[in-house]
């Protein structure tokens, strides 16, 4: 599965200027049809500038066209692009570390409140601010020596300071204090809003923000078991589910629970649950 700031930063394919873990990248697709999942260990906005896209997560799905912008959470999306004209999407990737210190410098207020936080993609809907502020972004590609770093950190700055100034956002908002209230991302958070997602091991400690033996260690000693065995688990659990409550096929059950072949999906469901889950998915039809 793809690191998407992985891939934007180390192809010659796209224009990008990067600050430290900070990366403006002006991303490119030729017209046709595709899909596929992708992940990132960052938080990242994207603005469509041209074309449309389709974007899912496990709760929910989002058509987003030219004049959109969106906020995408650390983690795994599925992209499924269906373009109508070459694709063409400003991405601004922040990580946790640089969305706190911003809320600390202008003293943006850290409590909790009863708001819900948002889903791994927040669409933020029409938004003149951010239109603008995007399209500000664009002029830099253009120019013929890249901006200075130090303005590149106020623009980064500017964005996080106009979502938090706004009295629109909420959700987004609350995402963005729960950040802010912790210095290292929630294992059990990330786990649980990434096990359908056919990550290894130590991409899910990089999504953490460990390294792989720290990763394994913390997760052992809150789990009680390893993180290989709780993910076989889980996707187990979901699988089961799916056929329970959807009328997906297998193939689709097997991807959307994470698992990389169906081989593997029929072998595990077997010795879990005692009986093929075509055969399964039969009984309960």
């Amino acid at each position: 599965m793809n690191n998407i700031q992985d891939f934007i930063e180390h192809s010659n394919m796209f224009r990008v200027f990067k600050v430290d873990e900070l990366l403006f990248a002006e991303f490119k697709c030729p017209v046709e049809a595709s899909s596929d999942i992708v992940w990132s260990n960052n938080n990242f906005f994207a603005f469509i500038l041209t074309g449309r896209t389709l974007v899912k997560t496990p709760h929910n799905q989002y058509p987003i066209w030219a004049g959109d912008c969106v906020f995408v959470k650390k983690g795994s999306i599925l992209i499924e692009s269906e373009y109508q004209e070459d694709f063409c999407e400003l991405m601004v990737f922040v990580p946790d570390d640089f969305i706190r210190s911003v809320m600390i410098k202008y003293k943006f207020p850290l409590e909790s409140d009863s708001i819900e936080s948002c889903d791994a993609v927040y669409p933020f809907g029409p938004d003149q601010i951010l239109q603008t502020y995007f399209h500000s972004l664009l002029a830099y590609f253009y120019q013929p020596k890249p901006p200075a770093n130090s303005l590149l950190k106020l623009k980064f700055e500017e964005l996080i300071v106009s979502i938090l100034s706004t009295s629109k956002h909420l959700p987004l908002k609350r995402y963005f204090k729960e950040i802010a209230q912790s210095t290292r991302p929630s294992i059990k958070q990330i786990m649980e809003d990434n096990f359908v997602y056919n990550l290894s091991i130590s991409e899910y400690a990089r999504l953490c923000a460990r390294s792989l033996s720290s990763f394994k260690s913390e997760f052992t000693k809150t789990h009680n078991t390893s993180p290989g065995k709780w993910l076989l688990s889980k996707r187990l659990e979901h699988s089961k589910y799916l056929i329970d409550t959807t009328d997906q096929t297998l193939d689709m059950v097997c991807m959307n629970s994470g698992f990389e072949n169906k081989s593997h999906f029929t072998r595990t469901f077997k010795a879990k649950y005692g009986i093929p889950p075509g055969q399964y998915k039969s009984h309960k039809n």
